[in-house]
């Protein structure tokens, strides 16, 4: 099982609500503390510039085949600080979950040298063995999100040895007590790519099953548990394999399945493989998901036809946008 790194820096704390109560009046601090934001976003290939010694990074360093400079790597922290300040414009957000993200190195940067530094957010992060590094995060604000603990879901060395299959991405498991004193488990996921065929759809179809798994025992212990499943699936909600996953976790709800459009563009075909999936407890309040949807992160799809994504690469040509997915914002209101 990977390791989990926890930066936590208290530092920020007094400093987030001196800024909280100076720039929201009384009134509107009270009816923003209401609900609860996440955000999920694939923020494609945010590396940082250091050549990694166990994962294949070369493409995206200095000298490397993405000319990845030092601006581009700053560049690409700042879009996705904008992200995540454009998600909730009435406070700042509660919770981000990344995938595609290298390293603390990049983590770091995220929330102390962009706009977010003054917001005191803090983050844990995945270690996994992916052969290109990535990895996702979870970004959290501590006045609305009190960490408890965390733990990752991995495919286990002796399957991978024994299926000759190479290593994957971990789920991270990640609960904390939120405002209303519920505490909120979330699952953060980015499953292997289609790119990967039949290999990879045996890892995520495994994967899945594990979480399922998790979840069984957790709700077994606490039938009314705030339960939230975010990232890129990589799969479509009508996919076998998602189907599959609805089957074994019957009492989750996924937020997205009916929503028109979707959140990724594919040879001009919209789909939702960034899904948020909820439980009963979760499932049964007066709930909002949608994707961000804001002119910047667009740009025009010359082949066809539309929009799609404001990418930072098509192939090894950089266009310096923001990822070729959209974030998906997800509400629910808390009580005190």
């Amino acid at each position: 099982m990977s390791s989990v790194k926890s930066i936590l820096n208290s530092t920020f704390f007094i400093l987030h609500l001196f800024l909280l109560l100076f720039f929201f009046s009384i009134e509107a601090f009270s009816q923003a503390s209401t609900f609860f934001t996440l955000l999920t976003y694939n923020c494609e290939n945010a590396f940082d510039t250091i050549q990694s010694t166990h994962h294949q990074d070369t493409d995206f360093l200095p000298q490397g085949k993405q000319r990845w400079t030092r601006f581009r790597f700053a560049r690409k922290m700042q879009r996705i600080a904008q992200v995540m300040l454009a998600a909730d414009t009435i406070k700042p957000l509660d919770i981000a979950v990344l995938q595609e993200v290298e390293s603390d190195s990049c983590l770091s940067y995220l929330v102390h040298q962009t706009p977010l530094a003054s917001l005191g957010y803090q983050y844990l992060m995945t270690d996994a063995p992916d052969d290109r590094g990535m990895n996702l995060a979870i970004v959290y604000q501590p006045l609305s999100f009190h960490f408890i603990n965390s733990q990752t879901i991995a495919l286990s060395d002796s399957l991978l040895a024994a299926k000759g299959w190479l290593p994957t991405r971990d789920i991270l498991h990640v609960w904390g007590r939120i405002s209303s004193g519920d505490t909120l488990h979330i699952y953060a996921v980015h499953l292997p790519s289609q790119l990967g065929r039949e290999e990879a759809r045996q890892k995520r179809k495994e994967l899945l099953r594990l979480m399922a798994q998790d979840i069984h025992v957790l709700l077994r212990q606490s039938p009314q548990a705030y339960i939230l499943l975010a990232g890129d699936f990589n799969a479509p909600p009508a996919s076998a394999d998602i189907k599959t996953f609805a089957r074994l976790c019957l009492s989750m709800r996924n937020l997205v399945a009916k929503l028109p459009l979707g959140s990724y563009k594919y040879r001009g075909v919209w789909e939702w493989i960034d899904q948020i999936w909820v439980s009963p407890s979760l499932a049964h309040l007066s709930t909002s998901v949608r994707t961000l949807s804001l002119p910047f992160l667009f740009q025009d799809d010359t082949s066809f036809g539309g929009r799609k994504p404001s990418r930072t690469y098509q192939g090894p040509v950089y266009l310096g946008g923001f990822s070729d997915h959209l974030p998906v914002v997800y509400h629910f209101p808390v009580s005190y």
